[in-house]
């Protein structure tokens, strides 16, 4: 048997001239060899769990099949976890004798050998390629509890892989095995049945397979509907990928709702704005969505029609009470101008300071306008000039030209202390 070399990544970055790290080799294969057994199954215990590209992981894989030659039937075992949990290919240089030694430990119980020799006759490795063969094994596996190979009988019961397609028997096999390989195979599936890349193309199951994803995660149909969109993985199909995306929307994957709301939004429709005012506030109970809540915001400050304003006004308020700032700077828009609701300079002030106290810029520059001009507050130059040197720092546009005009002598006259003597100086920041 030779040694399964693993190239390790090259840094990118180094310091010009700096001479590269030595990377520490580990026993070679002869002194592999002479050391006993008991050692050999300590060096392999860590390739159970160390990284693939490894040394350790690279010493332990050669400890476990110096070991198994030997005829150590617990490095076998071991050998067939390390095979099936990184679908290895090791199996080219000795086929028979690493075959027949995990068939051995399979027929004794030890699944994750059925599920090792399952995955050679898959990939091909060291044997010819046996799609019928492999189903088999994996589902000798399955029945004996691994979980990895429910995932893989799933997959082949779902494409056709090896067995003939059977949707119901996928969905039975994967009910057992975690929620994140669940949705990984259940994508897998999806993506093959969509593409043909097992001999069958159905777009209808495929997406009956994404649809069941997305009651794991909304957000992989939204992932998946963008690929059919912009034909990222070689298949574009917008009509799919509108499904999917309403799909995940009315799971409450917020990026999807925020998707369907934009394509809504510039609808003369009413139906059309009144749906898009519904997704946006979906999205923006997500208080990070700050798309969701400026589309809101958005829509009310074109002037829509006064049927549709109480349903954005609510919209607004359900954002901002989840604490979307964006969400609020809308409704305090609304409190200021009494766009659907009774106007309320002190209620805008309010909501302005909870979306400042939550970092909106914008926010900060609305409210020091407000201190400037002593609306809905009290006037307060210095908190007018703090709000507004906080808003320009973080990069808020109208901030400087607001901040110029309060940092002048004419601007700071009007509300200097009587007690204090007039001056030309500039205030300072």
């Amino acid at each position: 048997m030779t040694s399964v070399a693993f190239a390790a990544p090259v840094k990118q970055e180094q310091e010009e001239n700096a001479a590269p790290a030595a990377i520490p080799a580990g026993p070679s294969l002869a002194q592999l060899k002479a050391m006993p057994t008991a050692r050999l199954l300590k060096l392999g215990q860590i390739a159970l769990t160390a990284k693939i590209d490894t040394v350790a992981f690279t010493t332990g894989l050669d400890a476990l099949k110096v070991a198994s030659a030997r005829g150590d039937r617990v490095a076998t075992r071991m050998l067939g976890k390390v095979i099936g949990r990184h679908e290895l290919e090791i199996a080219k240089n000795g086929p028979a004798r690493i075959e027949s030694k995990l068939r051995y430990e399979a027929l004794r119980g030890a699944s994750s050998s059925v599920y090792a020799v399952a995955g050679m006759y898959d990939r091909g490795d060291g044997v010819p390629v046996n799609t019928k063969k492999a189903a088999e094994w994996y589902l000798w596996a399955a029945r004996v509890g691994n979980k990895r190979a429910m995932a893989s009988i799933a997959y082949a019961y779902g494409t056709g892989r090896g067995v003939e397609r059977d949707e119901e028997a996928a969905l039975k096999w994967l009910q057992e095995v975690n929620p994140g390989r669940n949705r990984m195979t259940l994508v897998e599936i999806g993506w093959a049945l969509a593409t043909g890349s097992e001999g069958a193309t159905d777009m209808p199951a495929a997406l009956r397979f994404f649809e069941r994803a997305a009651q794991i995660s909304p957000n992989v149909a939204y992932q998946v509907a963008m690929d059919l969109e912009r034909g990222t993985k070689g298949l574009q199909d917008r009509e799919a990928a509108g499904y999917l995306i309403k799909v995940a929307a009315e799971r409450g994957d917020s990026a999807a709702a925020t998707h369907l709301a934009n394509m809504l939004a510039g609808s003369d429709k009413l139906e059309d704005q009144r749906q898009a005012v519904q997704w946006y506030t979906l999205a923006a109970h997500d208080k990070e969505n700050v798309a969701a809540g400026q589309g809101l915001t958005r829509i009310l400050a074109l002037r829509p029609q006064s049927e549709l304003v109480p349903t954005i006004i609510a919209g607004l308020q359900k954002a901002a009470d989840a604490g979307n700032r964006e969400a609020l700077i809308g409704l305090a828009q609304a409190y200021a101008d009494g766009i659907g609701v009774e106007s309320s300079p002190e209620r805008a002030a309010s909501l302005l300071q909870q979306a400042s106290d939550a970092g909106s810029p914008e926010a900060k520059y609305r409210l020091g306008l407000m201190y400037k001009s002593g609306t809905g507050v009290g006037m307060d130059m210095k908190k007018a000039i703090a709000l507004m040197t906080s808003a320009q720092e973080s990069g808020f546009p109208l901030a400087a030209v607001a901040l110029s005009s309060m940092t002048e002598p004419s601007a700071t006259s009007s509300v200097t202390d009587p007690g204090q003597p007039k001056t030309g100086d500039v205030v300072a920041k």
